[in-house]
């Protein structure tokens, strides 16, 4: 049975009392940029299917919640290897699962956007949809739908060769000027205040500059932060806002995995890493501003020489030392030729 939803006067008094605001009608705000020779299938205007009202009726009071928190990883993918888009749909400032609920995929081909398929949230809000075909090397926008409300998820597949080589870039301490290891409670005293708004971080210095320079000279900019899914939203919102070189986003899975020790952000940043390397891509070069990023990197097997680290803990393990700007580097990185990627040759 499909339930309708509850009155538009109880909806919008819920969003009224919890200032929440409507989902945008297509909310991935990052314009792509990056190497021509890729195919770019993106940033076409993508309208969801209507509201089909939810499938249980305890959907519409998880609804009622608040605004929608849902978050789509990033993908990145080789050539013919297993392409697994996942989701999780959650709403209100507590972050309520929903539950039992349709998701339908919609992938960008370059001819247009089109249905892949449909699944069923599991008891903590999450899908998880295997690709059936094959995808040609390039950049592909993907969203996930919610049917009950008709609300979206964003996200991209990056396809490429093996061999693509990328820099890695953490986000908090590194491009922003906030420091995740210096506050008291990583969840509360720093993510918190930029899910609810409060607080809006202010970048370092040249560091948007410094990813477009990666992205002029060939780099595939990947941004792997210690941010939890529920901050996905609000991080391409600021990477956008900043002026920021489009690049794939992967946040942490869990709450668990962004505190901020080598156990929880660390391995969770080196898990990824090697899943990357076991796909073949190569981890050219790393930017990071904590201990945990140079444990994950240098696990990863990403040199010191090719690490560089900025603020209190710059020059730790041998890592590159860089001292309150990232122009310098970025300066330095212009500076260079263009490297040769495989999709290029």
């Amino acid at each position: 049975m499909t339930f309708r939803p509850l009155s538009s006067l109880l909806a919008v008094s819920f969003a009224a009392a919890l200032g929440c605001a409507a989902p945008a009608t297509d909310p991935y705000p990052v314009p792509p940029d990056g190497p021509p020779q890729l195919a770019w299938c993106v940033g076409a205007p993508f309208t969801p299917a209507p509201a089909q009202g939810w499938d249980h009726l305890a959907s519409e009071l998880v609804a009622a919640l608040g605004s929608p928190g849902h978050s789509m990883q990033d993908v990145l993918a080789t050539p013919g290897a297993a392409v697994v888009v996942r989701g999780k749909f959650a709403y209100g400032s507590i972050s309520k699962d929903l539950e039992g609920e349709r998701i339908r995929l919609y992938l960008d081909d370059c001819s247009g956007w089109r249905s892949v398929g449909e699944a069923t949230t599991s008891s903590d809000g999450r899908v998880a949809f295997a690709l059936a075909e094959t995808l040609a090397v390039g950049v592909y926008d993907v969203r996930l739908e919610a049917l009950g409300d008709a609300s979206v998820a964003p996200g991209r597949i990056w396809v490429l060769p093996a061999g693509t080589r990328l820099a890695i870039a953490d986000i908090d301490g590194t491009l922003t000027t906030s420091d995740e290891e210096l506050v008291q409670d990583v969840l509360t005293d720093l993510f918190a205040p930029i899910f609810s708004g409060d607080d809006v971080p202010s970048a370092w210095p040249g560091g948007a500059a410094l990813t477009h320079a990666l992205a002029d000279r060939g780099w595939v900019v990947v941004y792997l932060t210690g941010r939890p899914y529920w901050l996905t939203g609000k991080t391409r919102d600021w990477l956008s806002a900043g002026g920021f070189a489009t690049g794939a986003l992967h946040t942490t899975d869990s709450n668990s995995e962004a505190l901020p020790i080598e156990s929880s952000v660390g391995a969770y940043k080196l898990a990824f890493l090697e899943g990357l390397e076991a796909q073949g891509f190569v981890l050219d070069q790393a930017y990071g501003n904590a201990t945990t990023d140079v444990f994950a990197y240098g696990g990863a097997g990403i040199s010191p020489e090719r690490t560089w680290i900025i603020g209190p803990n710059a020059g730790v393990g041998g890592t590159r030392a860089v001292d309150g700007s990232w122009q310098p580097r970025a300066d330095e990185v212009l500076a260079g030729a263009a490297i040769v990627q495989p999709f290029s040759r």
